[in-house]
């Protein structure tokens, strides 16, 4: 039952192979509803949605004027979404944000953040967090474990007579292509490209471009195998 009715709002199949007791099937259901319920109150016609807002306890989108997204938005618990940018938020259908996972789009205000896309089925986990002081786009069916990072700015520090903090930032533009995983803890640093089909393995800190179907890992993080070699 619950197998069909996700197949039904993801489109797509989805097989449980677990033999739920009637207890489990009522608690799943009910805070479901619940989500939709609260979703639908706090979001539902504040964001421009394509489909059902499933929303957690603590979840918040500010300036959700800024947020565009398809069907299935599932923000978790204490998560949120600080849209406040140039260009604003386009998400894709079947997104996921994990519990107190942050989208950050503008930190001060003397500094707006530029824009963030987002494309189909990507599942964002517990704890990440996405910097979009200048440009972040995240294709399809990206999987992000729980607490990475990406961000798209840096500060500058060339002049010892001046604090860091008055030197002002540089800004970049981010890219995550299709069919990528980013392990626990990864962090992606702001200008970097991951190809097509990267796994970016736990704790990498990726500070160059990746090739397509490859996993990297470590600080800085470098190529260690090609996913389409025997070796």
């Amino acid at each position: 039952m619950i197998a069909k009715l996700i197949s039904k709002i993801k489109k797509e199949d989805y097989t449980i192979e677990y033999k739920f007791s009637t207890y489990e099937y009522f608690e799943i259901l009910s805070s479901k509803v619940l989500e939709i319920v609260r979703g639908f109150i706090k979001f539902k016609f504040r964001v421009k949605s394509n489909g059902l807002v499933f929303s957690k306890k603590g979840a918040t989108i500010l300036f959700k004027r800024k947020v565009t997204c398809g069907k299935n938005l599932n923000l978790g618990r204490s998560s949120k979404i600080m849209a406040l940018s140039n260009s604003g938020v386009e998400i894709g259908d079947n997104f996921m944000l994990g519990d107190f996972a942050i989208i950050e789009c503008t930190g001060v205000l003397r500094a707006i953040g530029d824009k963030l896309t987002i494309g189909h089925n990507v599942a964002v986990n517990h704890y990440c967090f996405i910097g979009v002081r200048g440009e972040i786009s995240i294709g399809n069916n990206v999987i992000f474990g729980p607490r990475v990072t990406v961000l798209s700015e840096n500060h500058n520090f060339d002049r010892l007579d001046t604090p860091i903090k008055h030197q002002g930032e540089t800004r970049y533009t981010t890219v995550i292509e299709d069919d990528v995983w980013l392990g626990a803890n990864a962090i992606v640093m702001p200008g970097v490209r991951i190809a097509m089909g990267t796994i970016v393995a736990s704790g990498a800190v990726v500070t160059k471009d990746t090739e397509p179907q490859t996993i990297v890992a470590g600080v800085p993080a470098k190529l260690i195998k090609k996913r389409d070699s025997e070796n």
